[in-house]
């Protein structure tokens, strides 16, 4: 599974960034902190062209990682920016040693990540995360269940003894703004079951946004692979859709579509055909879901078949 940052880079891979149109592009030749006093970067030499240094002037914007930076002086012979840190709404961060500085980015990364962010809590209720928990029976005939739980998908419970082994479904009944939980979720068990014993669930959850390029977006969002290109098409629809879209894009993101089976009509808008081949991923993943719920899940190596 993809981390936001894999993700953010197959985006402009796949969608935004032809790699015959890079923006200038140099490296920071050290690391900087995070802090604000720290104006003064040195980039390396020859990756920018003189032609590109004699476009950093006062005010130009230049991106490293998710920060922006306003130049406000440049020294071509000591390769040294000095700039204005955070910009433009951006956080300012650290950069280690040889990270990429983008001149004039055309599609800020903090734009990209803060759009598929928008995409992955976008995708519920349409779509859900499926997650899976381990409750217990009680003699009170409920359970405390976890806050995110938004509907049961599948439960067994473990009814094996010192000589058998027997898993059964059980129907569970799910309780919100239930006060007696600390999660204000519990799931009411059906009479009969003796306390104590295990009841695997599997559950439907909705997706939660990232807070890292560094996190793991099927264990922190709860995404599948499958919803990865879900997620990439409606964030690129979504930035289109606040920008004029230049000529290259528009011919680089025209092909990417004509390869996936989705050709343009005529006079169809960038924007438009997006949305249509998001239409498409969109049914395929429901139809996914219905393929795995109710028929089945392995949880716990417990195979399901209901």
């Amino acid at each position: 599974m993809s981390t936001l940052a894999q993700l953010i880079d197959r985006t402009y891979r796949e969608y935004l960034r032809p790699v015959e149109e890079q923006e200038p592009l140099s490296q920071l030749a050290s690391g900087i902190d995070n802090s604000a006093s720290t104006t003064t970067i040195t980039y390396v030499d020859n990756l920018w062209t003189p032609e590109e240094e004699d476009l950093i002037g006062s005010g130009s914007i230049l991106e490293i990682g998710q920060e922006l930076m306003m130049v406000e002086d440049i020294n071509t012979v000591t390769r040294t920016i000095t700039v204005e840190r955070a910009r433009l709404g951006s956080t300012i961060d650290s950069h280690s040693t040889n990270a990429d500085i983008i001149l004039k980015p055309r599609y800020p990364r903090m734009n990209v990540a803060n759009a598929i962010g928008d995409q992955i809590i976008g995708l519920y209720p349409a779509l859900y995360a499926v997650k899976t928990t381990t409750l217990t029976t009680t003699s009170t005939q409920y359970a405390e269940a976890p806050a995110d739980t938004k509907r049961i998908l599948k439960a067994r419970i473990n009814n094996s003894t010192s000589s058998t082994t027997t898993y059964a479904d059980i129907s569970l009944e799910l309780l919100t703004d239930f006060t007696p939980s600390s999660t204000n979720v519990a799931v009411q068990f059906p009479t009969g079951p003796t306390s104590g014993k295990s009841v695997y669930v599997v559950y439907a959850a909705q997706f939660t946004r990232p807070t890292s390029e560094a996190n793991d977006l099927n264990t922190v969002s709860g995404l599948d692979e499958f919803h990865e290109q879900i997620v990439m098409v409606g964030a690129v629809a979504q930035m289109l859709s606040e920008l004029d879209v230049d000529t290259t894009t528009q011919n680089f993101i025209t092909e990417s579509l004509e390869t996936r089976g989705v050709p343009l009509g005529s006079g169809e808008r960038i924007r438009n055909a997006l949305l249509r081949y998001y239409g498409v991923l969109l049914d395929r993943a429901r139809r996914e879901q219905r393929t795995r719920f109710p028929a089945g899940v392995d949880l716990y190596g417990i195979s399901f078949t209901g």
